[in-house]
């Protein structure tokens, strides 16, 4: 049964990506996920295959072309939203960029939202407020994130998303094959 639900997951992960544009002032108080230390040749290695996709211009299909953009910078933040989603999707055993709304979606659990997060909630309670732009994209299924970015660049939304040159900061995780990449940039 595993092995259905995972090829399930990699069929819809083609449609896992969100961009919110438009930043308002946060009423979030801050109570970070307690995710798992990243090590450093683990971020080493996102930020490395993340950044030498940018590093070449593509075409994004109905998104348009993209010129190569500047490197990213690795964000601890975005991990931990990034993190705390992947566990939230694996815990329930589902697909979406909003959150389960039970216990394992802890910034609904913290927040007392009463519903399910958002990814632009995630982003904020785990610290990263004033930001002028953000995005997630979610894919589920490949093993390795070589395989992930590989997936996320077919997608025209993934592929404008991880392109973008107005972002600087990423943060990406993986909890069970089941990948969130998170983009920001601050005001």
């Amino acid at each position: 049964m595993k092995t259905k639900v995972i090829t399930v997951l990699a069929i819809f992960s083609m449609f896992g990506c969100t961009t919110d544009y438009t930043y308002k002032q946060s009423s979030v108080v801050s109570n970070p996920y307690h995710a798992p230390k990243i090590s450093y040749a683990t971020k080493a290695t996102y930020l490395h295959l993340i950044n030498e996709a940018r590093s070449h211009g593509r075409s994004c299909g109905s998104r348009g072309y993209f010129s190569s953009a500047p490197a990213l910078r690795w964000s601890d933040t975005l991990y931990k939203a990034s993190y705390e989603h992947s566990q939230d999707m694996r815990e329930k055993s589902y697909f979406s960029h909003n959150g389960s709304g039970t216990l394992s979606d802890w910034t609904s659990k913290v927040e007392h939202l009463q519903r399910g997060s958002s990814f632009r909630e995630r982003i904020e309670n785990n610290g990263y407020k004033n930001w002028s732009k953000i995005a997630e994209n979610i894919e589920g299924g490949s093993p390795t994130p070589q395989q992930a970015i590989a997936h996320w660049l077919k997608s025209d939304y993934h592929c404008a998303n991880m392109m973008n040159p107005l972002f600087t900061d990423v943060g990406m995780a993986e909890v069970g094959h089941l990948w969130t990449q998170d983009f920001a940039r601050h005001q």
